[in-house]
């Protein structure tokens, strides 16, 4: 009780911010607000106990709740390029840190920019930073000097900060000028630490004899004691909470400017919380990595809203989705390119075609693929050529493998997840593909030397793999790779499908590193 008295003395001391310019009611604004590393189980509105999200819970009741939204990659760069583009990894090909979006590719602040929005990004972290080319198509961009303090890869780029930094821009727009705003705030991300009180809502303070995040092989083999992991939900939950209070005020404000509002609220990824024998994300395809929350509402200052309220739609549906939605609200934005669809029906109620969700992550010395289809979803370790298979619906957590019991649909849906990986290598000459590490060859099998024969199409994962060929006999040439190197050419004995776009490469400085791998985002090949 004491806490909630103090959260309430704090807002009233708030001091009164800039007030926003008026809106215009026919093209109402657009709030997107990724919240990174935020799974869905973990708010109340999903069926948490803990009351980690009072605001979030109202803006589901006064709007649409997906009951199941998926991300396709359990990382930010990747998952947020999706979110951007509406194209999966394997379209867009954004799957390592090395690497960064086509600029051939259409965004969704460039769409809805050329449809006369004003567009403005705040983000948090490196990951969602100008770096990798996330301020295309806004018209202005804040990333807080990323290149120069480094302070977001510290966590010090807090969500009142991300807000306050927008609301300052917000307020100089022109009256009647309608707005797109990207909210981006990593405050869930480890290190969960809240300012007070939030600190100590469900558990004690931190202290500096907690564990400190390495990586997610070091916490496999050395699992956090369940007090240990318990404090770090705890303080989990309570950086939700956090969050959650910030967006509260900012829905206050948007509500008193008396424009109109709608909010697409969801998450990049989840994060594993002892689930798997270990902590952290990135690294596997299960459900508190990919099961993420979403939610659009429309928001008027009289209460009312064009949007249907109190729905929830149980269909599975994704991130990929998000960027055809929003470009659907708005008449004349540019065209985009997505995998995703539109889900303006589904809020109206007509049900959604039946799709599949294929998902991947190939971070550090992983090489996961992974399939929702016919009610079943298989996790692929391709490293170790290993499959597990879940029931969706009866086992949501994906607690209880079934792959023994059930070898055909293993077979088929590893089938499906060859074809919808793509086939853009070609063998011109019979020989012997070679690959390194946990990269695999996706033919009929998964090895890592893979015999092929002329005009044999394959697969190589991860995308940025080397690739070396060798003939009977003869010493291998080569490497070749279809993104961040060189693919093959006419002449080679590989050949490479270019008709796709590919990533741009990116460069980091050492000290860009080192603040990475504090946060566990980098480190050496094997290290635990």
């Amino acid at each position: 009780m004491a806490d909630v008295v103090v959260l309430a003395l704090l807002a009233a001391c708030t001091p009164s911010p800039r007030p926003l310019p008026a809106g215009d009611p026919s093209r109402p604004d657009i709030v997107l607000v990724s919240i990174d590393t935020l799974r869905a189980d973990h708010l109340s509105s999903y069926g948490y106990t803990r009351p980690t999200s009072p605001f979030i819970d109202e803006l589901a009741a006064a709007g649409t709740r997906f009951d199941q939204a998926r991300s396709a990659s359990p990382w930010t760069l990747p998952a947020h390029t999706t979110m951007m583009t509406g194209e999966l990894p394997w379209t867009h090909r954004v799957v390592e840190d090395s690497l960064t979006l086509d600029p051939a590719t259409p965004v969704l602040a460039q769409s809805l920019s050329a449809a006369g929005y004003r567009t403005g990004g705040f983000v948090s972290t490196l990951y969602v930073s100008r770096m990798f080319g996330f301020d295309r198509g806004f018209d202005h961009f804040d990333d807080f000097g990323i290149h120069t303090e480094k302070a977001n890869l510290k966590g010090r780029v807090t969500v009142d900060k991300v807000i306050d930094s927008a609301m300052d821009w917000w307020a100089e727009q022109p009256a009647g000028q309608p707005v797109f705003l990207f909210l981006h705030t990593y405050d869930v991300h480890y290190t969960y630490d809240p300012p007070a009180p939030y600190a100590t809502l469900f558990d004690r303070a931190p202290d500096k004899h907690d564990p400190h995040y390495k990586n997610y092989f070091f916490f496999k083999k050395h699992p956090l004691a369940p007090a240990e992991l318990e404090h770090q939900q705890a303080q989990y939950d309570e950086a939700i909470r956090w969050v959650d209070e910030n967006l509260r005020g900012l829905d206050e404000r948007l509500r008193k400017s008396g424009r109109t509002v709608r909010w697409v609220l969801t998450s990049d990824h989840g994060e594993e919380l002892g689930e798997r024998g270990s902590w952290g994300h990135a690294h596997t395809l299960y459900a508190e990595q990919l099961h993420v929350p979403l939610v659009i509402t429309e928001r008027r200052a009289d209460g009312t809203s064009s949007l249907p309220q109190g729905k929830v739609v149980t269909d599975t549906v994704g991130t990929l989705d998000l960027a055809p939605t929003i470009a659907a609200w708005v008449p004349g934005a540019g065209p985009l390119q997505p995998d995703g669809i539109d889900l303006n029906p589904a809020l109206h109620g007509t049900p959604l075609p039946t799709r599949s969700w294929p998902a991947s992550t190939s971070r550090f010395d992983t090489n996961r693929i992974g399939l929702l289809e016919d009610g079943l979803r298989l996790e692929w370790d391709l490293a170790s050529d290993q499959a597990e298979l879940f029931v969706a619906a009866d086992d949501p957590s994906e607690l209880h493998d079934v792959a023994a019991e059930r070898p055909g649909d293993v077979a088929r849906l590893e089938a499906r997840l060859q074809a919808l990986a793509g086939q853009p290598w070609t063998a011109r000459v019979d020989g012997t593909v070679l690959t390194d590490g946990s990269a695999r060859v996706l033919l009929d099998g998964v090895h890592t030397r893979q015999g092929v024969l002329a005009g044999q199409r394959f697969q190589v994962l991860p995308l940025d793999a080397p690739v070396q060929f060798a003939l009977p006999g003869a010493a291998p040439v080569g490497p070749w790779q279809a993104v961040g190197g060189s693919p093959p050419g006419t002449t080679d004995p590989l050949g490479f499908d270019t008709r796709a776009t590919g990533p741009q490469g990116v460069v980091m400085d050492e000290a860009t590193r080192k603040a990475l791998e504090a946060l566990g985002y980098v480190q050496e090949a094997g290290e635990e």
